[in-house]
């Protein structure tokens, strides 16, 4: 499972490529998100849980993921 904490991290330096499975569909997806200040309209503050909010650049929207459902995620860009 992914590590809120260390995800939380890289999303707050970098665009990251997160790869995920709807709870929903049963869909995969793969997304660039990212927590970069200057990059997201508002600043957020998270506390270490089983979901993680962060910002999708594919729509300019916020997406709140659970842990479990990441399947990974690409080296930072």
């Amino acid at each position: 499972m992914v590590e809120f904490n260390k995800l939380q991290t890289l999303l707050q330096q970098y665009v990251v490529e997160i790869s995920f499975t709807s709870l929903k569909s049963g869909k995969q997806y793969s997304i660039p998100c990212t927590l970069r200040a200057d990059v997201i309209p508002v600043q957020v503050n998270q506390s270490n849980s089983d979901a993680i909010l962060l910002y999708r650049l594919d729509t300019n929207k916020w997406e709140d993921l659970r842990l479990s459902s990441i399947d990974g995620y690409k080296d930072p860009y």
